[in-house]
This record gives structure tokens, sequence and C-alpha cells, in this order.
């Protein structure tokens, strides 16, 4: 055990090396601070809440922007977005080994959020409606 872990520092750290390298020339925005350190990782729930909370703060920054744009220009920031942050989870993704195979995930989770809108429109609508039922029992 105590290997492995030792292992897994070093692919973290040359993981780090690497991404800096790859990314030194991109001039990349630096990121705000305030931010949670990624803990637990090695638990299901610890990754599970380390993934949730990079989806919502990233789906408040994709908020922000579209707000900021121009009436006319919002579902192009949306789209723009959608596209963007596919080509960065790509992006991660191929840091990975090829046996992590992580592109199978990535789909599932593409396929996942694409379908959250709508399940997520469905439920407001059914508590909406059980809700005016419930209302009108009472009058």
């Amino acid at each position: 055990m105590c290997g492995e872990i030792d292992e897994q520092v070093v692919v973290g750290q040359d993981l780090r090396v690497r991404l800096n390298g790859l990314t030194s020339g991109m001039d990349l925005p630096k990121p705000s601070d305030g931010g949670e350190n990624p803990v637990d990782l090695a638990d299901a729930r610890g990754r599970g809440a380390y993934m949730e909370r990079i989806f919502l703060a990233g789906l408040a920054r994709s908020l922000e922007d579209i707000e900021r744009a121009t009436d006319d220009e919002s579902v192009d920031a949306l789209a723009a977005q959608a596209i963007a942050l596919a080509r960065l989870a790509g992006f991660l993704a191929g840091q990975l080994p090829p046996e992590a195979d992580l592109f199978r995930a990535l789909i599932e989770a593409v396929s996942a959020g694409h379908a959250e809108p709508q399940e997520r429109a469905q439920a407001v609508r059914r508590a909406h409606d059980h809700h005016g039922h419930a209302n009108d029992h009472h009058h």
C-alpha cells in the first residue's frame, strides 16, 4: 500500500509538471482564491463531493458569462461554453494513461449532463403540479 501511495505521489507530481509545461504558453487567467482543496478523493463520496463542487462552480461561472452576454449572443455564449468545456474535459482526460479508460466515463457524464436539464424541469413541474393539486383540495 505504501509503495502504491508513493507511486501516486510521483505520478501526481509528473502530471503537474506536464500540465504546467503544456499550458505555459496559453496565457491562462489566475484562478480565483477561496476554492476548497480536493480531499478524500480515494473515497467515492469524497470524489463525488469534489466533482459536484467543480460542476457547481463551473455552472455558476457559465451562468455569469451568459448573463453578461448581450441578448442576441446569449445562445452563442452557451454553445461556445459547452464546446469549450467538452474540449477541456477531453484535454484533462488525455493526461491519464489509456488503461484509465476515462473516455467512457466522459461520454456517460456528457450524456447525463445533457439529460439533466430536462429531468430537473420535469421534477419542478411534478412538484408544482403536486403542490397545485394539494391546494385545490383545500379550497
